[in-house]
């Protein structure tokens, strides 16, 4: 499945959405959960994702690499690099998992 998202949302606080990048996304951070579990630490989580979902990881790397690329030099984009952006998924789908 070849899918092209195309997404310039900001959210409210004015940092980038990547969840426009990632088709299904909480039923894939689902799937990562389930085959990590909810006791699993960033590293085991990210790694998971990564390896089960190549494509999406791929483009939100391209996706912020594009936003870096097209920056003028000396200025900051909204948009979270790629690890950090994992980790914050990681955080905020477990607390909810955990409830």
């Amino acid at each position: 499945m070849n899918e092209v998202f195309r997404c310039t949302s900001l959210s409210m606080t004015g940092v980038f959405t990547m969840s426009c990048f990632i088709s299904r996304k909480k039923d894939k951070i689902s799937a990562v959960f389930e085959a990590v579990g909810t006791d699993a630490d960033e590293e085991s989580f990210i790694a998971t994702f990564k390896r089960l979902y190549p494509n999406d990881w791929l483009r939100i790397n391209e996706r912020w690499q594009l936003e870096e690329d097209s920056t003028p030099p000396g200025k900051k984009h909204s948009m979270q690099h790629p690890d950090v952006y994992m980790k914050e998924m990681y955080r905020n789908h477990r607390e909810r998992l955990i409830r």
